[in-house]
């Protein structure tokens, strides 16, 4: 019973951030869409394909939240993605040159 609670909770935390994630997909979108500058929003859907992915993972692995090396590797790029998609972003949108 523990392992199924601990499995859909490390699903739905996952997905709420997914969420979050698709918010920064939508303003992306709008800000390339207006400006008619490339802000690469589609990254943004790509990382939180993966850390669903490595969500999906780890639900059967409950409660361990680390030691899959497959779904670690997913969160590391999903992260590394995220950031640097992130940055980008921000810097097209305040008007650092890049």
């Amino acid at each position: 019973m523990i392992t199924l609670i601990s499995s859909l909770l490390t699903l739905y935390a996952w997905v709420v951030i997914c969420l979050l994630l698709y918010f920064l997909f939508l303003i992306a979108r709008f800000f390339q869409q207006k400006s008619g500058r490339k802000s690469g929003y589609a990254l943004f859907l790509v990382s939180a394909g993966l850390f669903v992915a490595a969500a999906v993972k780890y639900m059967w692995a409950a409660p361990a939240i680390t030691g899959d090396f497959l779904a670690d590797l997913l969160r590391f790029l999903a992260g590394a993605i995220l950031i640097v998609t992130g940055y980008f972003l921000l810097a097209l949108m305040i008007g650092k040159s890049s």
